[in-house]
């Protein structure tokens, strides 16, 4: 049995776990190694696997992964970038994990399937971008969650498209937190970590404009992002 464990993965595994259903097929994509993909099988959190890259080198890895335990048949290697040459097939999960938000929502974006399947996505960088870019598109952001890796704190999510339109505000708040709970593991350490970048942000503002709106709305963002953890300005 393949050993898990890197929390961000396990997280996308976590969620995935919780999304329901019998017959779950994940498209991983940047798969590096492949061991995600390998784990999520091997646990039975899925019945099959995509393990896609864009590089020849890393899919190697996932080939010599899949081959070591066995999985040929149930998680297969395919050099693509992106999902541009995935096939829509079974596939009911997307997960783009270790990569910048960014080009997560450019992934998604060149995908016409996407929305029919349950996104699970970890962003490194600019988690904010990608939470506008979901917003824009119509996905709604069902499950987050906080994880540790190293010295950084990460957000991993779960996002499905909805046609009824998303209930919650495109404000500040949502771009910087999304929907991290302060109780769940980490959650408390990436809400003080966003609110402090968000209060650097609005007195760099108030610095060269005292009057701006733009700034004291990151300050009072800010002091509500605080204020679910128990913390002032």
């Amino acid at each position: 049995m393949i050993k898990l464990e890197n929390k961000r993965l396990l997280a996308c595994a976590e969620l995935m776990a919780q999304d329901g259903g019998n017959d779950r097929c994940a498209a991983d994509i940047g798969t590096d190694h492949g061991y995600l993909a390998a784990y999520l099988v091997q646990s039975g959190i899925c019945k099959s696997a995509v393990a896609a890259d864009i590089n020849e080198k890393p899919l190697a890895s996932a080939k010599k992964t899949i081959a070591e335990y066995g999985l040929e048949g149930k998680v297969t290697p395919l050099l693509s970038n992106g999902l541009d040459s995935v096939p829509r097939g079974d596939i009911t999960h997307i997960i783009c994990a270790g990569m910048g938000g960014e080009l997560i929502a450019d992934i998604i974006s060149r995908c016409e399937w996407a929305k029919e399947c349950t996104l699970i996505l970890q962003p490194m960088t600019k988690p904010d971008e990608l939470r506008e870019w979901l917003y824009d598109h119509g996905f709604l952001i069902t499950r987050e969650l906080a994880r540790r890796d190293g010295r950084f704190v990460y957000s991993v999510m779960t996002a499905k498209h909805s046609e009824s339109g998303i209930p919650y505000p495109k404000d500040v708040l949502y771009l910087h937190a999304g929907a991290i709970d302060p109780v769940e593991e980490d959650g408390t350490e990436y809400i003080r970590i966003a609110a402090e970048r968000l209060k650097r942000a609005g007195e760099g503002i108030l610095s060269s404009d005292s009057g701006s709106e733009t700034g004291k709305r990151r300050l009072a963002a800010a002091e509500k992002l605080l204020s679910r953890i128990g913390g002032t300005l």
